[in-house]
């Protein structure tokens, strides 16, 4: 059964067992924090599922830009992936900066040892920033090991064209076109991000599902802080696909939530650079912030309280029964009996359902 925050509960008997949704990110570690490995978890956990990583890189970078990558090495990746898919329940895989042909090469080989439902591509090699973050040569591993295995790749329109060899997107058919060529490929959906559209004044993505085209729009929020949105949406798809959630729909929810996040955000000033972070955890932060602020006049928040006692009840002609029963359907939340003693457990019985204040006369 689905509880909250995408939960699996179990009968009785398997009490001692709860699953949760897992995504495991393949991705390079963002110092700043807002992009990267550092994104997939947020974003994974604002959404309620589980997330495990493996590290791919280690970058230097904030909100200038990056100054520097060191690769992990391909032996410690593959030993990395082994010891999270060979022991623990993994639902999708999303990957991120696979900056070496090598790595592209282990990360395929250890998912045709240990499958998982899904496979989330974001095939990072240009940052939001401009930065690039793998050259042309890991390109090749792309076309070759990984679209093949995708459920789904999420590039940037910069992405895009690389993966088609250099093709200029300029316009929403110009992604259209992209998209059916990338979905040649291999992956089962394509979703090409239009974000950096300059023609359009709506944030425009175009997905793919090898049939139909939808283009789904959002706007655009004016803000410098949209660091990391790629790695964010694909991180949203990937958990959203854990919990059980159809592709399209998946896509949908990941674009609402990082248009809230970046609409949140908007304002936050971290770093002295062009292009800062934004808030994966809005939604926690919101709630947080609203228990503490002066709330608007509710009516739904007031109590009714309502008192009868068999006294006045005789004196009206009227039960003490048809009383309280009228005092409910009158909306009271706490009924307040005033009576003797002999008829309690009957209106107890009566009104079990409700708060009863005994006051014995």
């Amino acid at each position: 059964m689905q509880g909250v925050w995408g939960l699996t509960t179990r009968t009785s008997d398997e009490s001692s067992n709860l699953r949760i949704p897992h995504v495991l990110t393949v991705a390079g570690s963002d110092s700043g924090a807002g992009a990267g490995i550092q994104a997939d978890l947020k974003t994974c956990a604002a959404r309620g599922v589980y997330c495990s990583t493996v590290i791919t890189a280690v970058t230097a970078q904030n909100t200038v830009g990056v100054q520097g990558v060191d690769i992990v090495p391909e032996d410690f990746v593959t030993a990395q992936l082994k010891s999270v898919l060979s022991d623990m329940h993994v639902d999708v895989v999303k990957t991120g900066m696979l900056p070496s042909i090598g790595i592209v090469k282990v990360l395929h080989q250890s998912l045709k040892q240990f499958p998982v439902r899904a496979l989330v591509v974001d095939p990072v090699m240009v940052s939001t920033s401009g930065d690039v973050l793998a050259g042309p040569s890991i390109l090749a591993g792309f076309r070759e090991d990984l679209l093949p295995m995708a459920d789904i790749v999420t590039p940037n329109l910069k992405e895009a064209s690389a993966l088609l060899g250099g093709v200029q997107l300029e316009t929403v058919d110009d992604m259209r076109s992209a998209a059916k060529s990338i979905h040649d490929m291999g992956p089962r959906n394509v979703l090409v991000k239009g974000g950096d559209l300059a023609a359009s004044l709506d944030a425009i993505d175009i997905f793919f599902d090898g049939e139909n085209f939808y283009e789904l729009r959002s706007p655009r929020i004016r803000t410098r802080n949209t660091h990391g949105t790629g790695c964010t949406l694909a991180s949203c798809i990937a958990a959203e696909l854990a919990k059980g959630y159809s592709m399209l729909s998946a896509v949908k929810v990941a674009k609402r939530y990082v248009e809230a996040a970046l609409d949140y955000g908007k304002a936050i000033a971290i770093g002295n650079g062009l292009q800062g972070p934004f808030d994966h955890l809005l939604k926690f932060k919101s709630n947080a912030q609203n228990s503490c602020r002066r709330q608007a006049f509710n009516p739904g928040d007031l109590f009714l309280y309502a008192v009868t006692d068999s006294a006045m009840n005789k004196k009206w002609g009227r039960s003490i029964t048809g009383a309280v029963k009228a005092a409910i359907e009158g909306g009271a939340t706490i009924v307040q009996l005033r009576l003797v003693a002999t008829n309690v457990q009957l209106l107890l019985l009566f009104f079990s359902s409700r708060s009863v204040v005994l006051c014995p006369s």
